[in-house]
């Protein structure tokens, strides 16, 4: 997996910019297209069989975890390449930064409403199955149940933009 990460680096863009960038902020449909690369022959590999080859080598260094998603891709090429030091689902990785970010604004004394609340815990749960957000997700299922953007504008205010653009920043990082 490590051998096939260094040999593929300069062609599939997930890798250079799980890798390489300083803001490793990457698109789905870059994890897909690494997910397509690795599933082909000879490799026939998917973030099941990488992940439980690692808790199989070292299982205090890899969380075990009976659901994996396409997104735990990025937890994999960070684990291997040594910018996470213990392999953790990206979903949890996501959730935690979200509790942490939730906590950091409480402090600055930065309050959310019911109805905001819903909005923020529903982005943040596409972030962590998609690897980030766009104003267009909104328009989407669950957020068309309150409005879709309209409804974000509506209860998130002139907020909405930058909460999303922050809650990717801090998530995804």
């Amino acid at each position: 997996w490590r051998a096939y990460l260094d040999e593929h680096r300069a062609e599939i863009t997930a890798i250079q910019l799980l890798t390489e960038a300083k803001e490793r902020r990457i698109s789905f449909s870059d994890i897909k297209e690494l997910a397509d690369r690795i599933a082909r022959p000879p490799y026939n590999w998917t973030p099941d069989i990488i992940w439980n080859a690692y808790v199989a080598l070292d299982p205090q260094f890899a969380a075990k975890s009976d659901h994996r998603t396409l997104t735990d891709l990025v937890s994999l090429v960070r684990f291997t390449v040594g910018v996470d030091d213990r392999l953790v689902p990206y979903v949890e990785r996501v959730r935690t930064r979200y509790a942490a970010w939730l906590a950091q604004q409480e402090q600055a004394g930065v309050t959310f409403t019911d109805a905001e609340r819903w909005w923020l815990d529903n982005m943040v749960e596409v972030i962590a199955n998609s690897a980030g957000i766009r104003t267009e997700d909104l328009d989407d299922a669950p957020f068309t149940e309150r409005g879709g953007t309209d409804g974000a504008l509506r209860d998130l205010g002139d907020r909405a933009s930058q909460l999303i653009d922050e809650l990717n920043s801090e998530l995804t990082a």
